[in-house]
């Protein structure tokens, strides 16, 4: 997710120079698009260029939806994962304090025992 997320920035920014170079008249738009010579032409192209900021920008706004519903997702994963090791531990330490305790209590019969 993270490489086309990656890879759809960098198509937006090229389109975006792009498109900047065109409008401020840096580049020419034949120089760009061979086929373009005519008013109607550039016209077009400039409709095609719009329509395509669109969808670029409403795929920008679903691809990060979802890049960052992924991020939660991962986050919930690992937050899991961390709880099942805290609960490990705990069991540990309780069966190593009553192993403790139980040998303390073995002891003390043996010494009682021995007295």
């Amino acid at each position: 997710m993270r490489i086309l997320n990656t890879l759809f920035n960098i198509v937006a920014v090229a389109y975006t120079l792009t498109l900047v170079l065109m409008l401020t008249g840096i580049v020419s738009e034949s120089a760009i698009f061979s086929q373009v010579k005519t008013e109607a032409q550039v016209l077009i192209l400039y409709k095609v260029l719009a329509g395509a900021g669109a969808l670029m920008l409403i795929s920008k706004v679903v691809l990060s939806s979802l890049y960052s519903g992924n991020l939660r997702y991962e986050n919930h994963i690992s937050q899991l994962k961390i709880n099942d090791l805290k609960v490990e531990i705990y069991e540990r330490r309780q069966e190593f304090r009553s192993n403790n305790f139980k040998t303390q209590i073995t002891e003390e019969r043996l010494e009682a025992a021995a007295v």
